[in-house]
């Protein structure tokens, strides 16, 4: 196979990795190398970035983002911005979503890559437990992904494999990603351009430690310690600061008991499905 495979992710409550895992796995179980990058680490991108740049249209890239606020979040957004255009490469775009809605994140990533000149060979959206539901029993999404949603990615992967051996490879069209109906879909797309809005978050000195483990765990390096915790623009909400603190010291302007009462209130009256669906 002269493709070669790179996979660009993002997963603050782990949803997202183990689906890339999966993907990777089942690369890996047909002897086909992969180039993975965990935009959460902190890690440089520029490296992976000039490896794609050097490949060219034989790049197939699949790059994974939950979905926050029915949209795909900023580091990801910013690693498809930064990517050369190379005319001809493919791209899987998937997401996890707790549930509440998958909002327009797979067709504002799709529309994305297509700039930098990508095809869309493939898409997926998976349900997760959703991440900002940790104290309940209950969680939205609760045991998900489960084994029927992963084997969905890997057949996807399979499907995709042998298609790379051909020299026909279809592409989708964005129209495809575009799933929900008009008027919602509308709404979700004037908000990703408009300014973001992060919930304010308040550090109890008293409790805190300055241990800096919120700045540790924080996948958009928006934290920095000055003495305490403080939180830049490039914060998306993913609430890690807060779940992983352990003296819980960092609390938010809005309580986790009204945005779980929010997000049960969107699953009732969305009602999204299918919970896992792959574009091919």
């Amino acid at each position: 196979m002269n493709i070669k495979i790179f996979i660009v992710f993002i997963s603050p409550a782990r949803s997202t990795r183990l689906v890339t895992e999966t993907i990777n796995k089942c690369f890996r179980q047909h002897h086909v190398a992969t180039n993975m990058l965990d935009l959460g680490k902190g890690d440089d991108d520029s490296e992976i970035l000039e490896l794609i740049r050097r490949t060219g249209n034989r790049v197939c890239l699949f790059i994974g983002s939950p979905v926050y606020r029915d949209a795909a979040v900023p580091p990801i957004v910013n690693f498809i911005r930064a990517l050369p255009k190379i005319n001809g490469a493919m791209a899987v775009p998937f997401v996890t979503w707790g549930q509440a809605c998958s909002g327009v994140a797979l067709w504002q990533m799709g529309d994305l890559l297509m700039k930098k000149g990508f095809r869309i060979v493939a898409a997926a959206k998976v349900m997760a437990v959703h991440s900002l539901m940790w104290q309940t029993v209950d969680p939205a999404g609760k045991g998900h992904p489960d084994q029927t949603d992963l084997s969905k990615i890997n057949d996807l992967v399979t499907a995709l494999q042998s298609r790379f051996e051909s020299t026909d490879i279809p592409s989708l069209a964005l129209e495809t990603l575009d799933y929900q109906p008009p008027a919602r879909a509308e709404q979700m797309k004037k908000k990703i351009s408009a300014p973001g809005w992060i919930v304010p978050k308040k550090v109890i000195t008293e409790t805190c430690t300055q241990c800096g483990v919120c700045a540790e765990e924080c996948p958009a390096a928006a934290i920095d310690l000055n003495p305490y915790p403080r939180f830049d623009q490039r914060c998306f909400d993913c609430f890690n600061c807060i779940r992983l603190c352990p003296e819980d010291a960092i609390e938010p302007a809005v309580s986790i008991n009204e945005i779980e009462e929010h997000i049960r209130q969107r699953v009732r009256t969305i009602n999204e499905q299918p919970f896992t669906q792959i574009f091919t």
